[in-house]
């Protein structure tokens, strides 16, 4: 179809109605109260009495109250603003100059409507007065509106007139001058002033001409783009001008049609092929907002003419105030170009709203595309609320401080790369809590069909559009929406693990995050015993569902022992059900039908002051707590022992027992049953990389952009602190044998994890490994690390990735109206947000001959690790010298073929040195337990009846 262009930047005069006073901006502000709270209003003609004019606001959606604020009569004259807020004080303060009028009508929130009456009858509305505007597009909670300049007072509320700063945008400011959002006071101007001639006109009142125009025209180029009053630089050379178009509808997204899956307020349109401008930076595409009402009811395919106005709506341009749209004909598809996109080969990058990089697609915007490249899902954390997920070309990003040293250059550098390849899949609605199975590819949704991360697509087509989702946890950005349901279908191509990895090895040890698994429910009012208020399930219903899948999870590791971390922080040894790790032990236990577990009581009701704690449960049939030993918890009081912190003002700066710390670590040794050996296993949870509050910059804690977030150094001095305990036996074992494990909250190129391993301690995971999907990316916060000499046994070690990769969607949760269709109590997917890791070990008696053990008995007592116990010191060195002399003793009968008389000497030997009390021992010191252990191993090797 050819079409005519007319010389449009020449100007062509927007149609415009009378416009004395307008509602141009609202606004909520941070300070106590909510204040400033109010209006801007403009005055686009001289008006001589303004009483005629008033304002009223519609309270949580609750509708009009009437005119509750009449304005004195007074003459303002054209081209001034008008500001009413609640009260005067706090304004002036936060804008620098005083509100016009006060009036308590202005007592608004960020959910409420405005109204502007003239002559007592509705003139112009912010907002909708039936909606509470929690939630919505035009939520302006802690923040502002502002209004698009061109615009016209109208009593049907158009958001596409507006600009939003999004929700709590001016938390934490104090001036509007230096918010890093500021409302852009004072920027309004109509499209038209309502007299005189204006470019275009004739100057008798004539209708302007409205020329049909290309797409392209409108969505401009680089060349041609102008910038706005909210500094947006890529806007439309038509902005504010009313333009006539025809092309194909590629997306219907119209509310209150059949379609009820696509929601948006308006359409996509795009050029026929033959309409195309040839220039590969311009777009062939646009968005017509309607709102909640439409002229006609459009469907993919069709070819309209549509008159509307162009504007700009949060980055988007758009085609709004539509006049007209008339339907030429159908099934017209074809006659489009579908736009191939890759995201591979797009290197240039845009910032979006919420401060990220992403692909530069200006040139396809409200185009209909398909991407090229094979897509993988990346990240699902809004897909339960939201809708949306993230996918990316190519390789599956993995965390920038998980390969590479921290370092801000390369981190930025890293950040570009991953966010020229990313972008989301939204479904088409800008609503909260729809069912999942309306994002085209995922129904019918459940435990069993669910996409996982690393599941990937082929040819993703939708229409491309930049839009926030309706909620302030997703800015605008490139979303790519399916236009047709049945159009995109994900593959299966990282298949959920069916069943724990096998691990060879006769000690299998795991570390597991159990998502803050509390006792306590978490209802309004109800603290824990430690006086937090709890974090896990909200009902018994959720405790129940969560409980069944951590069984599971637990039961399917075959563990000998679990370091466990988020459990509810309270302990006892009574065994009573009442906490959170007796509960979770007897679930397991009675769904294996055995005792198959026991709990670690770490010595006191709490370890440490946090909500959260570490655990440790584990097989009695397989390991016992080593003898002579007790657990050990590091907190600040053990910490400040340490000639490492020596002058440390711990509480000034704790490390362990505070809020922002890392939690208390528990420190367990055991023994091994069939080998007799000894380890120690120190269970962790360090400090998380969110802010939790710090806002110094200073601070050696504070987010350097390097890739590591914050609290980089508390972590760093935990493993410190750690190391340093170790190196005390702090259970009063001194076996080399060490495990450090848990969710330690550094990817394993940061410091904390390279200090641990410099320090004789061996991550066995492989280079390849992630327990953890964090912002689309992959990497390892969870660890078991082994000390060298206990890394001589080790066998396997592998990441249950049941967990990490599965949207939170089909967890135990039930908040925010999720169908508990999603759930399956059989499946074990998804019983935490991090993957367990397994580690395996092959521990093997020690081969140690008479010899050896008579000589190791003689070295430990010339080191002092061995001496007498007895009070009478002409008996006490006796003793020592009768044990060292049954021990030559034996070595001589062993080496003439009498065995069983040295075995019979070892007796003697074993009956006093084994912690009895019937015979007493008759030594004592830090290594008689080991020596002990050697000789029960020598007598086995020399099968002694």
């Amino acid at each position: 179809m050819k079409k005519t262009l007319m010389a449009l930047l020449l100007g062509l005069t927007p149609l415009a109605t009378q416009a004395n006073v307008i509602i141009t901006a609202v606004y909520d502000g941070p300070i106590t109260g909510g204040v400033p709270k109010g209006v801007e209003l403009y005055v686009a003609d001289d008006v001589a009495d303004l009483s005629v004019y008033g304002l009223g606001s519609a309270s949580n959606g609750g509708g009009t109250d009437g005119e509750e604020f009449t304005f004195p009569a007074v003459s303002v004259s054209a081209g001034e603003y008008l500001y009413v807020a609640s009260e005067a004080v706090q304004f002036e303060a936060f804008f620098g100059f005083a509100p016009d009028y006060t009036s308590s009508a202005m007592s608004i929130n960020g959910d409420d409507a405005i109204e502007l009456f003239q002559h007592g009858a509705l003139y112009d509305v912010f907002g909708v007065q039936t909606q509470d505007g929690t939630g919505t597009e035009w939520d302006y909670l802690d923040g502002w509106a502002y209004r698009v300049t061109g615009s016209e007072p109208s009593t049907v509320f158009n958001a596409g007139e507006w600009i939003f700063s999004t929700p709590n945008a001016w938390d934490g400011e104090t001036t509007n001058a230096t918010a890093a959002v500021p409302l852009p006071t004072q920027q309004f101007a109509t499209g038209s002033n309502g007299g005189g001639e204006g470019e275009g006109g004739n100057g008798e009142g004539e209708t302007p001409v409205i020329e049909t125009v290309f797409i392209s025209s409108i969505q401009g180029n680089p060349t041609t783009y102008i910038s706005n009053q909210f500094g947006e630089q890529d806007v439309s050379p038509l902005n504010g001008t009313v333009v006539q178009v025809e092309a194909v509808v590629v997306g219907d997204f119209q509310n209150n049609d059949a379609d009820t899956a696509r929601d948006l307020g308006g359409f996509y349109l795009q050029e026929e092929a033959g309409d195309e401008d040839g220039n590969a930076l311009s777009s062939e595409g646009v968005f017509v907002y309607e709102g909640n009402t439409s002229l006609a009811d459009v469907n993919v395919g069709d070819l309209v003419k549509v008159v509307a106005t162009v504007g700009q709506y949060y980055g988007e341009t758009q085609l709004t105030n539509v006049q007209s749209i008339e339907i030429l004909a159908q099934q017209q598809l074809d006659l489009v170009n579908v736009a191939q996109v890759s995201l591979l080969g797009n290197s240039n990058v845009t910032i979006n709203q919420d401060g990220r990089y992403q692909p530069n697609l200006e040139a396809y915007e409200g185009m209909l595309v398909t991407l090229v490249d094979t897509v993988q899902i990346t990240e699902q954390y809004q897909l339960e609320r939201f809708n949306e997920i993230r996918v990316a070309a190519g390789e599956r990003p993995v965390q920038f401080s998980q390969l590479n040293t921290p370092d801000a250059t390369l981190y930025d550098l890293w950040l570009q790369e991953q966010g020229a390849r990313s972008i989301v899949y939204d479904d088409g609605l800008n609503s909260q809590n729809e069912s999942i199975d309306l994002l085209d590819g995922f129904a019918p949704y459940t435990t069993a069909t669910a996409p996982r991360m690393g599941d990937t697509v082929n040819n993703l087509t939708g229409v491309l559009d930049y839009k926030w989702a309706g909620n302030a946890s997703s800015g605008a950005t490139w979303r790519l929406r399916s236009h047709r349901d049945g159009t995109n279908h994900f593959e299966r191509s990282n298949p959920r693990p069916t069943a724990a990895p096998s691990i060879d090895g006769n000690l299998k040890i795991t570390s597991f995050n159990v998502l803050n698994f509390f006792a306590t429910i978490d209802e309004s009012g109800v603290v824990t015993m430690a006086g937090h208020d709890p974090r896990g399930a909200d009902s018994i219903a959720e405790r129940d569902r969560q409980l069944a899948k951590l069984t599971q999870a637990i039961l399917a590791m075959d563990a000998d022992v679990v370091g466990l971390v988020e459990l509810e922080n309270e302990f006892d040894n009574l065994n009573d059900g009442s906490t959170a790790i007796e509960m979770l032990m007897n679930s397991v236990n009675a769904a294996a039908g055995e005792t198959l577990y026991d709990y670690v009581f770490p010595g006191s009701s709490f370890v440490g002051t946090d909500a959260i704690a570490v655990g440790v449960i584990y097989k009695p049939a397989v390991v016992q707590l080593a003898e002579g030993t007790v657990p050990a918890q590091l907190d600040d009081s053990v910490a400040q022992t340490l000639p490492l912190f020596a002058g440390r003002d711990f509480a000034a700066n704790p490390l362990f027992n505070s809020v922002a710390t890392n939690r208390v670590s528990l420190a367990v040794s055991f023994t091994h049953l069939e080998s007799k050996e000894s380890f120690t296993v120190v269970a962790n949870h360090f400090k998380s990389k969110g802010s939790s509050g710090l806002t110094d910059s200073s601070d050696a804690n504070f987010d350097k952009n390097d890739g590591a977030g914050f609290w980089n150094q508390r972590r760093l001095e935990a493993a410190q602190a750690v190391v340093a305990w170790l190196q005390t036996a702090p259970t009063g074992l001194t076996d080399s044998d060490q495990i450090i494990l848990g969710d330690l909250n550094a990817y394993a190129a940061e410091e904390p994890i390279q200090y641990l391993l410099a320090e004789g301690f061996n991550n066995v995971e492989s280079e390849h490994a992630y327990s953890y999907v964090f912002d689309g990316q992959v990497g390892t916060l969870d660890y078991l690390l082994v000390s060298d000499s206990l890394f001589e046994k080790f066998t396997a070690a592998q990441v249950w990735n049941v967990n990490a990769d599965e949207a939170d969607a089909i967890d135990y949760n039930l908040d925010y109206g999720r169908s508990a269709s999603y759930f399956d109590a059989g499946a074990v997917a998804r019983n935490s947000d991090h993957d367990p890791v397994l580690v395996g070990f092959e521990l093997t008696k020690a081969a140690f001959t008479l010899p050896e053990l008579a000589a190791f008995f003689l070295q430990e007592v010339r080191a002092g690790n061995i001496s007498p116990k007895h009070p009478r010191k002409w008996f006490s060195w006796f003793s020592v010298y009768s044990i060292q002399s049954s021990l030559n003793y034996a070595v001589r009968m062993n080496e003439l073929g009498r065995t069983q008389v040295a075995c019979h000497m070892l007796a003697r030997v074993d009956a006093v040195t084994d912690n009895q009390t019937r015979p007493r021992d008759w030594v004592k010191g830090e290594s008689v337990s080991e020596f002990n252990q050697k000789l029960h191993a020598t007598v086995e090797q020399l099968s002694c009846n």
